[in-house]
């Protein structure tokens, strides 16, 4: 009985995981185009061009003169200056967005 106790919490441990990816970048100058598959996203440095496609968890969007464009986004936090982010659609419930942003001149824009 101990035996199958372990097993299904080894089991539920390696779901959690998978459950709660994440991609992370840093550095400079990085220009890439991800599948995001629903993960949390965390994007620091300068001088990024990242394109995520698919829907997103959270967006964590730090640094300098960032550019993060996505299709979807469950929501999204700016720090930093002159980071931009564009989006087609919040996944939340109502439809809106939750944003928090800090910093100066970052700005979250909805394409069409």
């Amino acid at each position: 009985m101990k035996m199958n106790k372990l097993i299904a919490a080894i089991f539920f441990l390696g779901l959690g995981q998978i459950a709660f990816s994440q991609i992370s970048i840093d550095g400079t100058n990085q220009t890439q185009i991800i599948d995001c598959k629903g993960d949390r996203v965390e994007v620091a440095g300068s001088g990024h061009d990242i394109t995520l496609r698919g829907n997103c968890g959270k967006i964590v969007l730090q640094g300098v003169n960032n550019t993060v464009k996505v299709d979807g986004l469950l929501s999204v936090e700016l720090a930093g200056s002159g980071n931009k982010l564009y989006y087609s659609k919040a996944l939340s419930k109502n439809g809106k967005l939750p944003q928090s942003i800090l910093g100066v001149d970052n700005k979250i824009i909805k394409r069409k």
